[in-house]
């Protein structure tokens, strides 16, 4: 489908890509590596809005390809449901099924009809067909729109008056909507939320094209990809697997070249070594003269390392101990206006809880965060801070209060406690702050180092009671580790909202989920185990109100004991459905293998009116079966549901 030759790009003399050539050959494929290693331009050259200094890219013809920018600026005219609905290309399929109606007419009215007709007959068929299968498989703008996390009331508005993130959602329902032949996405998970980034996983699984992705959301790249393409000093390296394979085999290999490094050192030093002793000895002049061509031949070859941060090999300043109970919230309810966000929510939190709050944006979790941070008095109810807490909050907006005017080393100094201070450097390298970003300007930093110099600021003077609305936006993979390692260390009660489940899962040892307004959920365990209870929900058009609930495990009943007889009798009633859409598929494929023999015949062979009319039928087949397809994949998905 796509093939990339020879390309080499540079910036300002340095070198982003440098003879780079691959095939994308898997159907997901993730694209990893350090900021500013060349992930969004090589996407950019792909998707011809940026051109490479040489080098150049294939397709397979007729691919449609779409593109879909970390960040960009969107010339909305329409409402929400106009700009989505808009990406559907029908004018496409109409004016094939023209095209095929004038050249059959042609074939039947000429005794040799021309080769070149043939062939292109063949090619519509298959265009045609291509369409009529992805019109039948792809979900509708309605369901798109729902799980994006549009509102009913939201399709009507302009899509020009909602928030950049939303306008980004707009743009991803568009390339879901369109379905290329593939799809690139920069950072699609930056402005979803949980549930969203599930359904979207969902869709790519599902997707038949092929998808080349960056993220930094480390389950969502583990869940969808395939292979990983790691871009590092100019070159693309292949690792078949996910992201967890790529760093278990990079680990491997980074080992095999710091040994082949360390080689390549000694000899270095044995080569300056004699050419320093030789180079004034007229005996050994010339000998030295070719040691010294080796020697700046091995330097130019030598390998270079990626960088590794630093571990803490010290404790960081410890919050007081607080009280057994940490927070009592008796029937919040929150409305603002005529909303009602929360209902008659009640909580105990304890000394050394760490508390996730989790589900679709705008169903309250950072109202509530805010109501027992006593940033918001709640409409009714009570939210009572035991005795001996210390409230630190961190928020997104927290990079704003930053001094711009300031360096980076010289901020930190200013806020370090004494006993500190020894340890700045450290602290720095450990939130990837290199020697050479010690010295720069907190205004030139990018807005993931601004999250990671405003997290030093949060643990230098931690509270016992810390609540973090969203810390990992903006942080790559790296940084997210590093967070998490260190929030771990911390010994005090957290409470906090993320969109990114790995991170979730390594630190929350309990759940609040939202399902929505007015309805939240205590769980008393991992996001993952509330997973394999309940399950994620996709939102289908047909009713909003009643989901289809994706779940690996069974779920339990309303006595909250799981009926295994129920269970058994409903996993034989999906397994038979399973099969029956299977053999279904079966069909369609050895359909689909006679119909390419039939255009294959056509196309090299004199028309023959009898395999014509042959190939018409096979349509009308085809057509068939992929109704009962449809029909048997619904009846499948609401068995799920029950």
């Amino acid at each position: 489908m796509l093939l990339l030759k020879n390309i080499s790009k540079q910036f300002s003399g340095q070198t982003i890509l440098n003879d780079v050539s691959l095939p994308l050959s898997k159907h997901i494929t993730a694209l990893v590596g350090k900021n500013g290693s060349g992930k969004s331009t090589l996407m950019k050259i792909i998707a011809g809005i940026e051109y490479c200094d040489s080098g150049e890219i294939t397709f397979k013809k007729n691919a449609s390809i779409e593109y879909l920018p970390q960040q960009a600026v969107y010339n909305f005219k329409g409402t929400v449901f106009e700009e989505v609905s808009s990406a559907l290309d029908s004018g496409t399929y109409d004016s094939l099924l023209s095209e095929q109606a004038e050249i059959i007419k042609k074939i039947e009215t000429s005794k040799d009809p021309d080769e070149k007709l043939l062939v292109r007959l063949n090619e519509i068929v298959e265009e045609i067909h291509r369409i009529e299968v992805r019109t039948k498989q792809k979900n509708s703008v309605e369901t798109i729109l729902l799980n994006l996390g549009f509102r009913r009331e939201d399709w009507p508005r302009p899509a020009s008056t909602l928030s950049g993130g939303w306008q980004m959602r707009i743009a991803l329902a568009r390339v879901l909507v369109r379905e290329p032949d593939v799809i690139m996405l920069d950072e699609p998970t930056n402005y979803l939320d949980i549930v969203t980034i599930n359904f979207l996983t969902e869709w790519l699984k599902k997707f038949d094209g092929q998808v080349l992705l960056v993220s930094h959301d480390r389950d969502f790249l583990n869940n969808v990809a395939e292979e990983t393409w790691e871009i590092f000093n100019g070159d693309i390296s292949v690792y078949k697997g996910n992201y967890d394979f790529y760093l278990k085999e990079r680990e491997a290999k980074t080992a095999l070249l710091e040994k082949q490094r360390e080689k390549q050192l000694i000899e270095i030093r044995d080569l300056q070594d004699y050419y320093d002793k030789n180079h004034t000895n007229a005996a050994h002049a010339a000998m030295a003269q070719s040691k010294l061509k080796a020697l700046e031949k091995l330097k130019s070859e030598l390998i270079v390392l990626p960088k590794k941060a630093p571990t803490m090999t010290f404790r960081l300043p410890e919050p007081k101990r607080g009280g057994e109970i940490v927070a009592e919230l008796s029937d919040i309810t929150q409305r603002f206006g005529d909303l009602e966000v929360i209902s008659n929510y009640k909580r105990i939190v304890r000394r050394g809880e760490r508390i996730a709050l989790v589900g679709r944006n705008g169903f309250g979790k950072s109202t509530l965060i805010n109501i027992i941070g006593q940033e918001l008095v709640p409409t009714s109810g009570i939210c009572k801070i035991g005795a001996g807490i210390d409230i630190c909050y961190f928020r997104q907006h927290e990079i704003s209060k930053l001094p711009t005017d300031m360096t980076v080393q010289g901020f930190v100094e200013s806020i370090a406690p004494f006993e500190m201070m020894t340890k700045i450097k450290n602290i720095l390298g450990c939130f990837l702050f290199f020697e050479d970003d010690w010295d720069k300007k907190i205004a030139v930093l990018s807005g993931g180092e601004k999250v990671r110099l405003a997290f030093i600021k949060f643990i230098m003077t931690p509270g016992n009671l810390l609540l973090l609305d969203e810390p990992t936006t903006h942080l790559d993979i790296d940084s997210k580790e590093i967070l998490l390692d260190t929030l771990k260390n911390i010994p005090a009660t957290i409470i906090f909202v993320s969109h990114d489940s790995h991170f979730i899962n390594s630190l929350a040892t309990s759940v609040v989920y939202f399902k929505k307004r007015g309805e939240i959920v205590n769980f008393e365990g991992t996001y993952e185990e509330y997973l394999q209870m309940y399950g994620h929900e996709i939102i289908t058009e047909e009713s909003e109100a009643k989901p289809v609930k994706v779940s690996a495990e069974p779920v339990e009943n309303p006595k909250g004991k799981v009926d295994f007889a129920q269970q058994k009798e409903m996993r034989n009633r999906l397994n038979k459905l399973k099969k029956e859409i299977d053999s279904i598929q079966d069909e369609i494929d050895a359909l689909e293998k006679e119909k390419k023999d039939i255009c294959d015949k056509l196309s090299t062979s004199a028309f023959d009116p009898a395999i014509a009319s042959r190939l018409g039928k096979i349509e009308d087949e085809l057509l068939e079966l992929m109704e009962k397809w449809e029909e048997k994949s619904i009846e499948l998905e609401k068995n799920s549901e029950n």
